[in-house]
């Protein structure tokens, strides 16, 4: 029989029962979409490609503005380059479900590498830029902390990106997009879109976990392995614990509302779990939440499974989780700025013929 995750003293229950029918229904809902494109200073670059050669092996060749590096495609037989970031916006672009595109990072780079693509399209995009203040009235509605939410910082972007949007008229969830994942399909993106529709009523935060099939993906990077315990299964696929792996994609949704903004910078910061000090970091806050023996099963036991993941992610973000197992590993190939991933990107839009006609520059 498998273990349970204790939960210690932590008092508050989460209904994590899903009556869930046999897909996923269709919908015309619209969603607005905002397109991550921070930057990092100097100082915080240099530490993250440390810890990119010293735990990942990795060569970290980036030293400008990411989502404006420069890669190439071929569209109608012919090679064509275009920003990073242009591959994604194209994308939300032409996607009939998403209704606007808030872009938030280096107002002056993105007005110069994408008013073109800005200006040829009929949907409603605007730049936000990453050294705009927070929102007055966005502090007090999500009862941000200074310390904690920082303008320029992952949360402060995305807190300005969904002020700007029409879901915050709503307060609608809304679609957090990476600028750097070139690959994600619209086809992966409307399937996720559905699950939205489906579970927004009852989740804060929705979150696609996609299914790596092999021991690692194509670009080298190793799975989360968890025991699928949700309705969306894939027969055949586990290894000897019964565990399937996983990793996140480009993708997220969440209504800023209906949970504590101020814990997305300390989860954002862990998210390279091969780091010890990451790792040990993690451990103590499932620990101090009620969760004693998280370590203990995920490497000992190895039987943690998806929903108590939605458990434990839930109880740290004071709003509900739903994760999403989905098939689509493209859109997990981010690009980080190593030197490996740069070339196997690159190669894999190389090999994709795109049917797209009079490209912007």
């Amino acid at each position: 029989m498998k273990g349970k995750v204790e939960r210690g003293n932590f008092d508050e229950t989460v209904n994590f029962q899903d009556d869930i029918p046999d897909g996923v229904p269709e919908s015309d809902t619209m969603i607005s979409a905002v397109l991550m494109a921070g930057y990092n200073n100097e100082r915080e670059v240099e530490r993250y490609s440390r810890t990119v050669a010293h735990h990942y092996g990795e060569k970290y060749i980036e030293s400008g503005y990411r989502p404006v590096r420069d890669f190439v495609t071929v569209v109608n037989g012919e090679r064509v380059s275009k920003p990073l970031i242009q591959y994604t916006l194209e994308k939300l672009l032409e996607n009939e479900r998403i209704e606007e595109v808030v872009i938030v990072g280096h107002e002056q780079l993105l007005e110069q590498r994408l008013r073109n693509v800005i200006d040829s399209c009929d949907k409603t995009c605007r730049i936000v830029s990453q050294n705009t203040a927070l929102p007055t009235d966005a502090v007090r509605a999500f009862n941000l902390i200074p310390k904690k939410v920082r303008y320029n910082s992952l949360t402060g972007n995305m807190v300005k990106g969904y002020w700007a949007s029409k879901a915050r008229e709503r307060k609608d969830h809304a679609l957090f997009v990476a600028a750097d994942s070139p690959l994600t399909t619209n086809e992966f993106v409307n399937r996720f879109l559905e699950f939205i529709d489906r579970f927004k009523s009852e989740a804060a935060i929705i979150v696609p976990a996609v299914l790596i099939g092999d021991r690692q993906d194509g670009l080298g990077r190793l799975p989360l392995r968890l025991c699928n315990d949700t309705p969306f299964q894939f027969p055949g696929r586990t290894d000897d614990h019964g565990r399937q792996g996983f990793r996140l994609s480009s993708l997220i949704s969440g209504n800023p509302y209906l949970f504590d903004v101020n814990t997305l910078n300390t989860a954002y910061s862990l998210r390279k779990l091969l780091s010890p000090r990451a790792q040990l970091r993690l451990f103590k806050i499932t620990k101090k939440l009620g969760f004693p023996n998280v370590y203990s099963k995920y490497f000992m036991k190895k039987d943690l499974s998806v929903t108590e993941v939605e458990e434990i992610v839930s109880a740290f973000f004071g709003g509900r989780l739903k994760v999403v197992p989905m098939e689509g590993v493209e859109a997990t190939y981010d690009y980080d700025g190593t030197e490996r991933e740069y070339k196997i990107i690159s190669g894999l839009l190389q090999d994709r013929e795109y049917n797209e006609t009079d490209p912007q520059d």
